[in-house]
């Protein structure tokens, strides 16, 4: 964004700060740290005041934002279980539409995508919600839900500290919880694979960019040498990113002439495929045939990452800054996302039953 603008921004949040409640100020000083991502590509630079050592309170469930709305798909111990599955449609009152645009410029973003992974992060912190003046302080608040089985109802939430709320959360809030369907069951682990022998396919999930992979790709190519493989899928929909000096051996194998066929490769990403991982899904559409499935990916061909921690002056909060533009497409590409060759959404109904519509998608299509 033009330096002028950011910092007549930073002027008038200077000039009406003696006026604000602390909530209040915070909201403005997130606001601020997030505003150079507001044109896209700059999803590491902003201010996550809901993690440990900041001090605010967390509403103890977890939530995603499917097609029909946004879906409570976990809660902390000792909140009603009969809450998972439950559409939030409003928070005190206030319809979750306008709540959802109230907090939407707080978040750093790529692009449109990003914000479905961690917008809704900020719409857990409860000090944010106070000091956009949806709630009228940080306590218990009035969450109005309808349940799977569509009856209405409103519940009232206590939130949480970022230390008891990172105690059930497992510190990845804006991934969907873990299940017994295959594609969800292993997030934790960096990298895995498996073949579909019925599907005559090999799917490689990675959901860390890091090294330690080269023996497990070792062990594909041994495996693809032996033929009657006739698709490849890499499937990133959990990778935010790590390490992208370490990717090279993962590309080179999927860059060989046997497995890079027109038809053969497919790449699954979405809202959570981000730096690191949003590299290597921009180098495979540069350099092979990859067919890409999914949604929208959050991360863009090109980036500004490598965020660098800065404290603020009042040792509670900090400002992670990007400092490296990785430039992985061509110099004058403008797009903010990949948009996926074949496009899959993915239902409650579908992670309610453990399906995985976008690997069917993938293993249907001629």
């Amino acid at each position: 964004m033009p330096r002028t603008e950011c910092l007549a921004a930073a002027d008038s949040v200077r000039a009406r700060l003696p006026g604000l409640t602390d909530d209040q100020a915070l909201v403005e000083i997130v606001r601020l740290a997030a505003m150079p991502g507001w044109a896209g590509r700059d999803g590491h630079t902003g201010v996550f005041p809901f993690i440990p050592g900041t001090g605010t309170h967390e509403y103890p469930v977890r939530w995603w934002r499917f097609p029909d709305g946004l879906r409570i798909t976990a809660v902390a111990p000792g909140v009603d279980p009969s809450l998972v599955g439950a559409k939030v449609t409003a928070i005190a009152g206030r319809p979750i539409g306008d709540v959802l645009a109230l907090v939407e410029p707080l978040a750093p973003r790529d692009n449109p995508s990003t914000l479905l992974a961690y917008g809704p992060l900020y719409l857990r912190c409860a000090e944010l919600l106070a000091g956009l003046g949806v709630i009228d302080a940080v306590g218990p608040t009035t969450f109005s839900v309808v349940d799977v089985d569509g009856k209405a109802r409103d519940v009232v939430l206590e939130p949480i500290t970022p230390e008891a709320d990172g105690a059930w959360n497992s510190g990845l809030p804006h991934r969907l919880p873990p299940t017994n369907a295959a594609w969800l069951e292993r997030q934790s682990t960096p990298m895995w694979w498996e073949e579909l022998p019925k599907a005559h396919a090999l799917v490689i999930q990675q959901n860390e960019v890091a090294r330690g992979t080269g023996d497990m790709v070792t062990a594909i190519r041994e495996r693809l040498d032996r033929g009657g493989i006739d698709r490849v899928v890499l499937d990133l929909r959990h990778n935010g990113g790590g390490d992208n000096r370490t990717l090279r051996p993962l590309e080179n194998l999927l860059e060989e002439p046997t497995v890079d066929r027109p038809g053969h490769l497919y790449v699954l990403f979405g809202r959570i495929t981000f730096s690191a991982a949003a590299n290597l899904a921009t180098d495979l559409e540069r350099e092979t045939s990859a067919i890409f499935a999914g949604e929208a990916m959050g991360g863009s061909p090109n980036l500004y990452g490598d965020a660098r921690e800065i404290a603020l002056p009042d040792g509670r909060f900090a400002v992670y800054m990007a400092t490296t533009y990785w430039e992985r497409s061509t110099p004058d590409d403008e797009r903010v996302t990949i948009e996926p060759d074949l496009p899959v959404e993915l239902t409650w109904a579908d992670y309610a039953a453990d399906r995985d519509p976008v690997l069917e998608a993938v293993l249907a299509a001629p």
